[in-house]
């Protein structure tokens, strides 16, 4: 089985207006440029999943990334939480994201990320929706309890729906009784840099993979509400910005790993990968 030889961390980033505005002289556009320019200094290539209305209002910034040759992959059209959705509505923004993204960045799209992990044991209909949309793999999946969307009794490790579509969970780590998604958003900005490597370098061997946005990586915006996101979690995502830059270069030092898509055409780390039908799990 292929797996990753040491530790490493593969860079995935979800690109959208949080406010909802995307107007292609939102802040969102600026950061991102600098997203890449700090990619390109360290020759790092990661997944950039897209939320489609980015590149209606901006393709150029699309067309960007792909020519960094990184790997576009799909956020939902407008970003909206899967349980908001209906199945009818979902299908056709999702197919309309997928092909603003094609257009724009010139390469096909395989992968596919729920807005706020909210792929749950409540929302697992839109699997069947994205494997006739033509999508390979997802990373959708917070595989433990959270105060915004959870599926806890999901596998931990990369697995295969039962339809053939495979999932990628987001990295969880172990801190006291609960388990945190360390590698990205609050979790990365908040928590120890030396934890988060422990972490890390215990999960040798293992697909891990950062998940970060814009405004992660952006200090200086001023204070407003951002949408679907409770007032609590809203207060804790203006604050500890500032030091993005380096918790992210320190995590790249320890190993770099490639996008997910590369994995999810990896023939023969995909054969031994186990499957999982939705049915809880007793660990």
């Amino acid at each position: 089985m292929s797996v990753p030889s040491s530790t490493s961390i593969t860079v995935t980033l979800d690109i959208e207006d949080h406010l909802g505005r995307y107007g292609a002289d939102g802040r969102y556009v600026d950061n991102t440029r600098r997203m890449l320019d700090f990619l390109a200094e360290r020759g790092v290539r990661g997944t950039f999943f897209v939320v489609g209305r980015v590149a209606e209002a901006v393709p150029e910034l699309v067309r960007k990334i792909a020519d960094a040759g990184h790997e576009l992959a799909c956020h939902s059209y407008r970003h909206t939480p899967l349980e908001c959705e209906s199945p009818a509505t979902f299908r056709a923004e999702t197919a309309l994201a997928k092909t603003l993204l094609e257009q724009a960045g010139g390469v096909p799209i395989a992968g596919y990320r729920a807005p706020y992990f909210s792929l749950t044991s409540r929302t697992t209909w839109v699997l069947e929706e994205l494997l006739a949309l033509g999508f390979r793999y997802s990373a959708s999946v917070l595989p433990a309890a959270n105060p915004q969307y959870g599926y806890p009794d999901a596998p931990h490790s990369p697995f295969r729906w039962s339809n053939g579509l495979i999932e990628f969970p987001v990295p969880l780590a172990k801190l006291g009784p609960m388990l945190v998604p360390f590698l990205g958003g609050l979790y990365l900005r908040y928590l120890p840099e030396r934890l988060i490597h422990r972490w890390a370098r215990a999960r040798q061997g293992e697909v891990l993979w950062t998940y970060l946005h814009p405004y992660d990586f952006d200090p200086n915006e001023p204070f407003a509400r951002m949408l679907h996101t409770a007032a609590w979690a809203n207060v804790l995502q203006w604050f500890k910005r500032g030091g993005t830059w380096d918790k992210l270069a320190g995590l790249l030092a320890l190993g770099v790993g490639k996008p997910l898509g590369g994995w999810a055409g990896d023939k023969a780390w995909g054969r031994n990968l186990k499957e999982w039908n939705g049915i809880p799990l007793h660990r």
